[in-house]
């Protein structure tokens, strides 16, 4: 009697957790679905989370899910083959308790996280599924418009409270559940979201139902699959002028004996192959590579650095190039005033060979990496010389002490075929990748902030594999690698592929975005850019960010279509958040993509192409953001002479470092006494600056000209537009920029007539 009334307060418990639709299942069975494993994941379930559970017809209710919707959700789903055209399947009034719930990617024959049924035989297969979740929308904090983001393999309609609202790979008309999709869906495409935007006017204030119903191409199709995300559409990009990212895309190009830039832009040559060191320690050598800028008057010096240039050799090497801008305002140029090599030629650092990529550490350093394992521990001292990770000072041209007594090389994080670096702005967390062995992606996290010789490494291993180069699934795990002893410091890789780290085809390079956080990475041999959000322990949205396809490229001629094609190496990103792309193979150009890009709805240019033989190496930047760095590898002797912004003639005829900016701001400038936009600034007077916040505009202007003002966030947003047209002498303007919090700079743009002026404004808070 005591067993059998324990048994029942269990079963009570079990009910009180979720609503339970029995349909006459034995109770062991409901005991059973509430402890089942989950497939793929080997995660258990657990009654208060949304979990996919369907066994024996006993199921959940799913809770309303949260607006923005991630890819990866929980959705009710019914595939039973059945007609529920007349249903009203799709409204929000709908019991769709019976239904199953899984995890997206839903579907089956590729990756994915639930499994659902095509029926009894493999040669008469279901056309269509039916996939439900309800979501709480507040029309009040929503954006106005609402991207919609839909990975559909074959088509798809979608319905939002019973209305359909968009459809994809459909026919146009009456469809019925057994239309087949309007064509097939193959490779990379089955895995890709494909984008679209509608007003949150689709939306009730409240419960929503979004529905979707899939349909496959025929009867006999090997595969099916469904996810969806929901958020607020990225606000578009606007270009500030004169920001180094404002230019006009080149035309798409094969390799010409000179290198090719904007029109907006201008060049200046600063270091090459061949020519002495200015200390005179030898000869400058080849092979340029990771090319960093390290402010040597506090963090946020833009004028006077030092450019740490890789040598891509055996034995390899770094310079450190001593740079500053000169003060002339008609002639802007840098001027090298000491060039210098890294001395690793001791007992205990022995050398080091093929220094490829690398990353400047937000305390002033730079790591280079070793990208080569040869073997041999020529010093006995436990550690294998090469395959390491190495911490310069810029500005002492020698590596990093970390107070034992000897010259050291960043052990803790392991031996491998080192590529690239990025560390955290809290010094603490840096990621890196491999470019052979594993061609993984790893991290590691620091003991003790500013210093990365001890710490915990780990590899990124996927939860679905790839399929097509393509996520299969948004979610990932770290997983921790042993790192403490000599011996596994040597052998990381051996570990981190034991542990099924994700072999990503060529790891090139890392970086973090400014806008959103997210950990962006190069593969190479995948011909893709992916990022994803970092959670700790976990990865979530990940996702291919760019690549693997064309592109329409927007130039002064027109718009032309142009494949990515392979060789993504050096990343970075400018303040804006675009991320510039250099291109160390394939075409050999340097590209930027906007930070709003979707690859359904692209925003990518073409900066510049390699002269004849080269390719792009590394990419940096001043702290203003005015000045980019890069460098040209192994260009051909034969290359013509081209102007650069000293106006003299250089040829690109061995591996050089240079600097890029705009017109404005590097070589010759205006005749600025006759610069009609500059004898505005005479006419406009902005105030307070810095501001809490009004600004007062006060304008001396002839009377009826079209006036526009146009205010931009720091991201390159407009958050504030008027226009109207000018009234004569003490014309007053009032902007209100108290909306703003925290202290920020904020770009002020005045049209008046066909003029033009920018002003930069500090907000503060107090």
């Amino acid at each position: 009697m005591k067993k059998s009334l324990l048994f029942l307060f269990g079963l009570f418990s079990l009910w009180s957790f979720a609503l339970i639709n029995f349909k006459g299942v034995p109770v062991f069975s409901i005991v059973e679905a509430q402890q089942k494993t989950q497939p793929l994941t080997g995660k258990k379930v657990k009654t208060e989370k949304p979990v996919t559970i369907k066994r024996n017809a006993v199921t959940t209710v799913l809770p309303v899910a949260q607006y923005p919707l991630p890819k990866g959700s929980q959705w009710s789903y019914l595939d039973n083959g059945s007609d529920q055209g007349a249903t009203g399947w799709n409204q929000l009034t709908f019991d769709n308790s019976a239904w199953a719930a899984g995890a997206a990617p839903l579907g089956y024959g590729d990756p994915v996280a639930t499994t659902i049924s095509y029926g009894p035989s493999s040669t008469n297969k279901y056309i269509t599924s039916y996939f439900s979740r309800d979501i709480q929308i507040d029309l009040n904090t929503i954006g106005d418009e609402v991207e919609f983001g839909l990975r559909r393999d074959d088509g798809a309609i979608v319905y939002v409270n019973g209305v359909e609202v968009f459809r994809n790979n459909m026919p146009a008309g009456t469809v019925n559940y057994l239309t087949n999709s309007a064509s097939i869906v193959d490779g990379a495409d089955e895995k890709r979201y494909f984008t679209t935007y509608l007003p949150k006017s689709v939306f009730q204030n409240g419960v929503n139902r979004v529905s979707v119903e899939i349909h496959n191409r025929d009867q006999t199709s090997s595969d099916i699959s469904f996810d969806m995300y929901i958020r607020d559409k990225a606000p578009d990009y606007v270009c500030v002028e004169d920001h180094i990212a404002c230019f006009t895309s080149i035309a798409p190009t094969s390799q010409t004996p000179v290198m090719i830039i904007p029109q907006e832009h201008r060049f200046q040559m600063l270091f090459k192959q061949g020519t002495a060191y200015m200390d005179g320690s030898g000869t400058v050598p080849g092979n340029h590579d990771f090319t960093g800028y390290i402010p040597s008057v506090g963090a946020t010096s833009s004028a006077l650095g030092h450019l740490s240039v890789n040598h891509e050799n055996n034995p390899g090497g770094v310079s450190i190039v001593d740079i500053a801008l000169n003060q002339d305002p008609a002639n802007p140029l840098w001027v090298v005033n000491n060039s210098r090599k890294v001395d690793f030629s001791n007992t205990a650092l022995v050398k080091t060979e093929r220094n490829c990529s690398g990353g400047v550490t937000p305390w002033g350093t730079i790591i280079t990496a070793e990208e080569a394992t040869t073997s041999g521990d020529s010093n006995g001292d436990g550690y294998q010389d090469v395959g390491w990770l190495v911490e310069i000072n810029p500005a002492t041209a020698s590596v990093v002490n970390y107070g034992n007594g000897t010259h050291e090389k960043l052990w803790a994080m392991g031996r491998m075929n080192h590529e690239n670096i990025v560390v955290s702005a809290d010094g603490v967390t840096a990621y890196y990748g491999e470019d052979g062995g594993t061609h993984c992606t790893y991290k590691f996290v620091a003991n003790t902030p500013n210093n990365f010789s001890s710490g915990t490494l780990y590899v990124l291993k996927m939860d679905l594999a790839l399929s097509n180069d393509e996520p299969s699934s948004a979610t990932a795990t770290w997983v921790q690698v042993p790192n403490t002893t000599q011996a596994e410091r040597n052998n990381v890789t051996t570990a981190a592929a034991a542990l099924g780290g994700t072999n990503f085809n060529g790891v090139e390079d890392c970086e973090i975005s400014p806008i959103d956080g997210k950990i962006y990475f190069a593969s190479k041999g995948k011909n893709r850019v992916y990022r994803f959000k970092d959670n700790g322990t976990t990865v979530s949205e990940f996702e291919t960010f760019v690549g693997g396809k064309s592109y329409p490229i927007t130039t002064a001629n027109g718009v032309v279509t142009e494949n990515w094609a392979d060789g993504n190496d050096n990343l970075a990103f400018d303040d804006h958040g675009n991320l510039w792309v250099v291109q160390d193979g394939g075409l050999n150009y340097i590209w930027v993509v906007r930070p709003n890009h979707t690859q359904s709805d692209p925003k990518v240019m073409i900066h510049s192409s390699m002269p004849a033989g080269s390719e792009p190496t590394g990419l940096t930047f001043t702290p203003d953001y005015k000045y980019g760095f890069f460098s040209v590898q192994h260009p051909s002797g034969s290359n013509q002479a081209q102007p650069d912004a000293t106006q003299s003639n250089v040829i690109f005829n061995a591996s050089a470092a240079l600097v890029f900016s705009n017109k404005d701001f590097l070589g010759q400038q205006q005749n600025l006494s006759t610069n009609p936009v500059v004898a505005l600034n005479s006419e406009i007077q902005v105030y307070p600056n810095p501001t809490k916040g009004l600004v007062t505009l006060s304008l001396n202007e002839e009377a009826d000209k079209n006036l526009k003002i146009e205010v931009y966030d720091f991201l390159g947003r407009k958050v504030y537009a008027k226009e109207t047209q000018t009234t004569g002498i003490n014309q007053k303007e009032t902007i209100d920029l108290s909306g703003f919090k925290g202290e920020q700079l904020v770009i002020i743009q005045v049209e008046t007539g066909d003029t033009k002026q920018i002003y930069k404004v500090l907000k503060k808070d107090n």
